[in-house]
């Protein structure tokens, strides 16, 4: 009975210190997404080869489609207008965001055509200023 109640002692310490091992390789996980979710995500225009950084960074934890497009409608010459940016909608505009949520990206590169970029008009009602090149650091 004594030899079954020392081995079962064993193993429950055994147990313990692997559960004590689970537990500070957890907090060291925790910590490390922690520092990786507030990590500062650059943000860049492409237009034709040329990048423009704007003038923000964003938290990694902060990065999604609508966060984005929200952010890139207080660079325009006048923030309340609609804008229509052909490369929100491309398929690797949304890899890109998966990639940065996922540590695997750690900028976001838009691609914009000059046109997007300095505005458009089609008429009095259809228009588009373009973006306020002052609130980006041509790179």
């Amino acid at each position: 009975m004594d030899s079954l109640i020392d081995m079962m002692d064993k193993v429950t310490i055994v147990f313990g210190f692997v559960t004590m091992l689970g537990v500070f390789y957890n907090i060291w996980q925790n910590r490390r997404n922690k520092k990786l979710e507030n990590q500062k995500i650059k943000i860049y225009f492409d237009l034709e080869g040329i990048d423009y950084l704007l003038d923000l960074d964003m938290p990694r934890k902060h990065i999604s489609r609508s966060e984005i497009q929200g952010i890139l409608s207080a660079f325009q010459n006048v923030p309340s207008q609609r804008y229509s940016i052909e490369y929100l909608s491309d398929i690797n505009f949304l890899d890109d965001i998966y990639k940065i949520q996922n540590n695997i990206l750690d900028e976001l590169k838009i691609i914009i055509s000059e046109k997007e970029m300095n505005g458009w008009k089609i008429d009095d009602k259809n228009f588009h200023d373009g973006f306020n090149k002052n609130k980006m650091k041509k790179l």
